[in-house]
């Protein structure tokens, strides 16, 4: 359901929706406030893909580049001026250029000048054997290369450019992963959960060094993380879901400071509840992702990012609404 609402999403933007689906969907958006953000975030992306893309496109290549591709390239696809080398029939239109100089043969046969004088000729025919031909006006000749554009001065140096577009294009989406400036249904958050999926991966293990500050220091937990997330919180008490409070950690995934509320359950299996600071509105939906064999839920605060992380199996739904009630 997602799916077909960003690929909605996206045939708005890319017009090719016809008027009648487009109409209908305005509407839709004019009813669905969290729609119509979704909307102008994305025009808001593509519109910061396209700026980048133009100005990597006229962006000239590094002179280093142009130099290893002129030393690499095959004779006459040089980055240079190119020189006549070639001569080939004058282009229609065009005037005729100046026939090349050949030296003329001397009559005769092979070796007939060096051995002294020449036979006469007979019947008409000179001597060495050559008979007399029909005077043909002499072919006119243009250079085959003149005035032509390196081979590659528009194949490769566009795929050059989009080469470069794309290492652009790929740096811009993941500064567009940052919470900051995620879309309103989570779809551009993956940059960050990723990484907290591996902070995870590292801390489910440990034992004696689960957290950074105990449980028993949650008066001081909820307001350091507090002022360091800019995210007030409270730190959600989990029993009835069978999870017990540890301790917390302080991360930092997206680029921004990240708290870590860290809790067991009665196997000793980690499930943690992670919060960052964002902009906009809070939303009612809690949304499921997994990373690898780390499962995640996720909910939107005003102002706040939530998410709730564990192991196949742990009811992180449930564990998710019951956390969005408290904190």
């Amino acid at each position: 359901m997602m799916a077909d609402r960003m690929d909605r999403i996206s045939a708005y933007l890319d017009g090719a929706m016809s008027a009648a689906e487009a109409a209908a969907f305005e509407a839709e958006a004019a009813e669905d406030p969290s729609l119509a953000a979704e909307i102008e975030a994305a025009g808001a992306l593509d519109a910061e893909v396209g700026v980048a893309f133009d100005s990597l496109l006229d962006a000239p290549l590094p002179p280093e580049l142009l130099a290893t591709i002129s030393a690499t390239t095959t004779p006459g696809t040089r980055l240079e001026e190119a020189r006549p080398t070639v001569a080939a029939a004058t282009p229609a239109g065009e005037g005729a250029a100046p026939a090349p100089d050949v030296a003329e043969a001397e009559p005769g046969v092979p070796g007939q000048a060096a051995l002294g004088g020449g036979a006469p000729s007979v019947g008409g025919i000179p001597a060495g054997g050559n008979a007399p031909r029909e005077e043909m006006p002499p072919p006119a000749y243009a250079a085959a290369n003149e005035n032509r554009q390196p081979f590659f001065s528009s194949s490769i140096a566009a795929a050059l450019a989009l080469l470069l577009v794309g290492a652009g294009a790929g740096a811009l989406m993941t500064r567009a992963l940052v919470p900051g400036t995620e879309l309103a249904d989570g779809h551009a958050t993956r940059g960050w959960m990723d990484e907290i999926a591996d902070y995870h991966r590292v801390y489910a293990r440990q034992v004696a060094h689960l957290v950074e500050v105990p449980a028993s220091d949650k008066d001081h937990i909820e307001t350091w993380l507090g002022k360091e997330t800019g995210v007030p919180f409270s730190v959600p008490d989990l029993a009835a879901s069978g999870f017990t409070f540890q301790g917390a950690r302080l991360l930092v995934a997206g680029g921004k400071p990240v708290a870590q509320l860290l809790y067991t359950d009665a196997e000793g299996q980690v499930m943690a509840l992670c919060v960052l600071g964002r902009e906009g509105p809070g939303s009612e939906e809690f949304t499921p992702r997994s990373f690898d064999g780390v499962e995640m839920v996720r909910w939107l605060a005003p102002g706040a990012a939530w998410v709730a992380v564990g192991e196949p199996g742990m009811d992180l739904e449930a564990v998710a609404r019951e956390a969005a009630q408290e904190v």
